[in-house]
């Protein structure tokens, strides 16, 4: 097994919480799958033709971006209230169209010990930290997760490569794209101040046996981007380029820079060498945009 990853699956194996610190989403919604898969640009779809794929990708991209604003909450008030020995997992679901939730179990997963709510459409949140019983579905979703995870690094362990655990630990994160269809990412988090860490990201997906049946590689390699210059001034643009098998912005990309961006910064750049242009993320239009001049 890949040297890089061996600390981080003996997490994943004894403690289904990774280190509380990492994400782990499991969505009930339905999205579109936006990995578009090609063998050469004659596949492409023409640049007019493309409003339905990068919608895709933005609300693909906002799903995993509320997974890990989730968890990164979550995680901060548990840790507050709770000595870590006494947690035994988590599991982030969406039980509705507005809210996320991050439920934290004991050893035995039986019981929640605690609970994070967050509304995105009211922008209310709510921790519980009243000791219930584990509901079917959340142990369900358990299950399911534990499951996907074991089968994802049986089979493709040795090409998965993160950052040094200084720079900081890889995010998981399980989105349902449909009743046939589960994603699961595999995201490069960070601990570093002004860098939004773009790269080491991976997606595999699970048919509705949750056997594994496709895998991909987003990125080549990480690539960190200053949100700062050296002698702390304000970066303008920030823009990353993508190779032809991977033609568009990603969601990953969206994710990334929707956690990791400066308040002020509105958009970020991707060159796409397949389609010679550049795609725009404006977070105030919510929007991909092509920019071909």
């Amino acid at each position: 097994m890949n040297h890089k990853i061996v600390n981080y699956v003996k997490k994943i194996k004894n403690w289904m919480i990774f280190g509380v610190a990492l994400a782990m989403l499991f969505s009930c919604s339905t999205t579109r799958n936006s990995a578009v898969k090609t063998s050469g640009l004659d596949r492409l779809p023409p640049l007019s033709e493309l409003y339905v794929i990068l919608d895709s990708i933005v609300k693909e991209g906002w799903q995993l971006y509320f997974s890990e604003r989730v968890n990164w909450i979550a995680s901060d008030l548990v840790m507050e209230k709770f000595d870590m020995d006494v947690i035994g997992g988590s599991v982030t679901l969406k039980p509705n169209d507005s809210v996320w939730t991050a439920v934290f179990y004991d050893h035995d997963g039986k019981n929640c010990i605690f609970e994070y709510r967050y509304n995105f459409v009211s922008n209310q949140e709510e921790s519980i930290d009243v000791p219930r019983p584990i509901s079917s579905e959340e142990r369900t979703e358990i299950k399911r997760k534990k499951r996907m995870i074991e089968n994802a690094l049986d089979k493709y362990a040795d090409s998965l490569y993160f950052a040094n655990q200084s720079f900081g630990s890889p995010n998981i994160d399980i989105v349902r794209i449909n009743s046939k269809l589960t994603r699961l990412y595999f995201l490069q988090g960070t601990i570093k101040s002004n860098v939004i860490p773009f790269g080491n990201d991976y997606s595999i997906d699970f048919d509705e046996n949750l056997k594994p049946v496709a895998f991909r590689r987003y990125h080549r390699s990480l690539i960190a981007t200053q949100t700062k210059t050296e002698d702390g001034g304000k970066v303008e643009t920030i823009m990353h380029s993508h190779l032809k098998d991977n033609p568009f912005i990603t969601p990953t990309d969206i994710c990334n820079f929707l956690l990791y961006r400066p308040e002020d910064m509105d958009v970020f750049f991707v060159y796409s060498t397949a389609y010679k242009c550049r795609f725009a993320y404006y977070l105030s239009l919510n929007q991909i945009i092509t920019v071909t001049d």
